[in-house]
């Protein structure tokens, strides 16, 4: 956690202390992900294309909003709307003079100590240099040094950035104060954490900033009651990189709290092949209809008697956008895959799906692993053994398919079945055509082996419902989608038929909160 943070600023700063002060524009678009999410901000609010484009009198306006609204918020009555975003300032900035318990209530004699915080370099109210010097971000020339009061993550005792002794804080040029505090604006925020988005495609960047600067506003006005529930970063990240059109464009979230014992930090990032396999998706009609029924199963309503009976709790197009984020290894911290979702619904006893959504499923996996992962493994060998085998091994289908089902996914286990199933085809007089070449790559310790492990299952899966093997109990009207009525298929198709990930229009935020 440390060394993504601390690294990147720590670095910044300990290049530019010792040399010459930079000429840069009012404001700097960094390599630094809270920066970086700031500054697409500043631009937003300032209706700029880019940070690049700010000017210094944007800059004024734009430091002038963030005091009102910080203003209003810090002096709003606890339980109000306007308190929801107080709890969004105190989740980053929790020692900052507007979100500290002994901060003053009364807006006019809060809003000169806020308004100094964003005050032009050089201004003898906020220089706390006696000479300038780089901007720990930047670059650019500042004379007013920041600690951990008003910079997320930095000089708590969980980084690596603390300052060095002697030195009374971080040197921050104006424009990246301003952005500092300006990030909760293009960042997604809940009431104790925030995400930033951090893309190789600017596009995307800018436009994710601008879904989260209208919701940002709304929470404001209506708190975060006023929202529909369910929504998450990863669906507006996935939104913004579909409204780019990027083919290939790795996209990574960083969701913090600057806790003042415990902060902190948690790093997704999506392959840079997801923009190409989406698209592919989006305009392929078995895999759109299996995304859709991805997001059917994965949406959970509300099954109380009250008023909000029915009413969405969970997303499911959220959720299915979660599965395309994976986690830094050195967070030590798991998360579902789509592959591993993929296989808990085709390999779900309680699912009876039909043969064509099980084959688009199946397909899905498959698409995912090729574009995304770079596999193209032929896996018809070993599953035709394994489908032999539950057909005509000795004992029930269903208990055979049982046994199989508990080693699918471990190597050893998986590699004792196939030999078990290997000598019983052989002593039955059935050939096993699967040699060892097909068969390693399932069963060693190696990169993707679990990968092909899920794959095998779901084609083995389908070739048992391709050849008609019994292997459920008799199908009731409530699990089994083909015996269920006229009406509810017609209506399980027009759900699929809807658009992947929501609305397709990215613009649209009724999907995800409601009308304002």
């Amino acid at each position: 956690m440390s060394s993504l943070v601390g690294g990147s600023v720590g670095g910044t700063v300990g290049g530019s202390l010792g040399g010459s002060v930079a000429t840069v524009a009012p404001l700097s678009l960094t390599s630094h992900p809270f920066q970086r999410a700031g500054a697409w901000a500043v631009s937003v609010l300032a209706e700029r294309a880019t940070p690049r484009h700010v000017t210094a009198g944007d800059l004024d306006r734009v430091a002038a909003r963030l005091v009102a609204d910080i203003t209003v918020a810090a002096t709003a009555e606890k339980g109000t709307d306007a308190y929801d975003w107080w709890s969004v300032l105190f989740a980053l900035y929790p020692n900052a003079k507007a979100t500290h318990n002994t901060r003053p209530r009364d807006r006019e004699a809060l809003r000169p100590a806020l308004a100094e915080l964003f005050a032009p370099d050089g201004a003898e109210a906020s220089t706390t240099l006696s000479r300038p010097c780089p901007c720990a971000f930047c670059g650019a020339r500042a004379s007013v040094t920041w600690t951990k009061m008003n910079l997320p993550l930095f000089d708590t005792n969980k980084m690596l950035n603390t300052l060095p002794p002697n030195v009374p804080g971080w040197p921050v040029c104006r424009g990246c104060r301003v952005a500092a505090w300006a990030l909760p604006y293009g960042a997604w925020v809940t009431a104790g954490s925030a995400t930033v988005m951090s893309c190789e495609t600017e596009a995307a960047e800018r436009r994710f900033a601008q879904r989260n600067v209208l919701r940002a506003r709304r929470v404001m006005h209506l708190g975060f009651s006023g929202l529909r529930p369910g929504a998450r970063p990863e669906l507006v990240a996935l939104h913004a990189l579909r409204a780019a059109r990027a083919e290939l464009s790795a996209t990574t979230l960083w969701t913090f709290r600057n806790h003042n014992e415990a902060p902190w930090l948690r790093v997704t990032h999506t392959r840079r092949a997801v923009p190409r396999f989406l698209a592919l998706v989006e305009g392929n009609a078995p895999l759109h209809r299996a995304w859709r029924l991805l997001e059917l199963s994965l949406t959970q309503r509300d099954r109380t008697k009250g008023a909000g009976a029915g009413a969405v709790t969970v997303s499911g197009p959220a959720e299915a956008a979660r599965l395309l984020f994976e986690p830094e290894a050195e967070d030590g911290w798991s998360r579902r895959s789509l592959l591993s979702q993929l296989h808990r619904l085709l390999a779900d006893p309680g699912r009876r799906w039909s043969a064509p959504h099980r084959a688009d499923l199946t397909r899905l996996a498959f698409t995912y692993a090729k574009e995304v992962l770079g596999m193209e493994p032929n896996l018809t060998p070993v599953a035709t053994v394994v489908a032999d085998w539950i057909e005509h091994g000795a004992g029930s289908p269903r208990g055979r398919l049982a046994q199989y089902r508990n080693a699918a996914l471990k190597g050893y286990e998986l590699g004792r079945l196939l030999t078990d199933a290997a000598f019983r085809l052989t002593l039955d007089g059935r050939p096993a055509k699967a040699g060892p070449a097909d068969w390693r790559p399932l069963i060693r310790q190696q990169p993707r082996a679990w990968e092909q492990r899920v794959l095998l299952a779901a084609t083995v899966l389908q070739l048992l419902q391709e050849r008609g093997v019994a292997v459920h109990d008799e199908p009731t009207a409530e699990s089994d989608r083909e015996s269920a009525g006229a009406d509810e298929r017609e209506r399980t198709e027009q759900l699929l038929a809807r658009p992947m990930l929501g609305d397709a229009d990215a613009d649209d935020f009724d999907d995800e909160m409601g009308a304002a």
